[in-house]
């Protein structure tokens, strides 16, 4: 099912990207404060996760953390 974990961002929307790296495509965003579901960690900087819209990508872990 896969755990909840909250935007933590200072001031701004969580860019959601195709992959784990700057480099990819925004396919979504998340916004600060909001509860997305962790899927899995790609390694200690981005984790792939899915928002309440089933919008499904990478985000750098920083901005994450557990509820």
């Amino acid at each position: 099912p896969g755990s909840q974990v909250k935007v933590i961002t200072e001031n701004s929307n969580l860019n959601i990207r195709k992959g784990p790296g700057t480099d990819q495509p925004i396919v979504g965003k998340a916004a600060k404060g909001e509860i997305i579901t962790l899927i899995s960690k790609a390694n200690d900087q981005w984790w792939l996760v899915r928002t309440k819209d089933n919008e499904e990508g990478y985000c750098y872990a920083q901005y994450l953390e557990s509820v």
